[in-house]
C-alpha cells in the first residue's frame, strides 16, 4: 500500500543508518551488524526502485547527543553525559536539518549515502595489542 503512494508522488525514504556501519568500535558488534543492514537495505531499496522517481538515501550520523545514548547507558545519566566530555557533538537538530535538506533536494537529485561526523570526531585506528 505505501510504495506504490510512494511512486505515485515520487516520494522520498530516508533511513537512518549509522557510521558504525563501516568502521567497527569494541563492543558494537550487534549494533554495527544492524546499521550495516540498514545501509545495505537503502542501497538495495534504491536499486529495487530504479526508474521510480522514488529517491533512497541512508543516513549515516557519527557521535550525537540523543535519548538513545541514555538509553544505551541503561539510564546512568554521569555515564552519558561522560560519553561526550570535552567534545562537541552533533545533536538530534543537526541531524534534522541534513535530513530537510536531502528532502528538499530538486527531484533529479539522489544521495544514495551520508555520513555526518561532529568536527571532533573522526575514524578509529586499527587496535592493536602490544604484549
Amino acid at each position: 500500500r505505501l510504495l506504490p503512494r510512494l511512486i505515485a508522488r515520487k516520494g522520498a525514504i530516508l533511513n537512518i543508518s549509522s557510521v558504525a556501519a563501516t568502521y567497527p568500535y569494541k563492543g558494537g558488534n550487534a549494533y554495527g551488524g544492524t546499521k550495516a543492514f540498514v545501509r545495505q537495505f537503502s542501497l538495495g531499496l534504491r536499486s529495487d526502485l530504479h526508474g521510480t522517481g522514488v529517491r533512497v538515501t541512508s543516513i549515516e550520523p557519527g557521535m550525537a547527543e540523543t535519548e538513545f545514548t541514555l538509553v544505551r547507558t541503561g539510564g546512568d545519566q554521569a555515564a552519558s553525559d561522560a560519553l561526550y566530555g570535552g567534545a562537541q557533538p552533533m545533536t538530534g537538530e543537526d541531524i534534522a536539518e541534513t535530513l530537510f535538506w536531502i528532502a528538499t533536494l530538486p527531484p533529479h537529485l539522489n544521495i544514495n549515502a551520508l555520513e555526518l561526523m561532529p568536527v571532533s570526531q573522526s575514524f578509529a585506528g586499527f587496535q592493536v595489542a602490544r604484549l
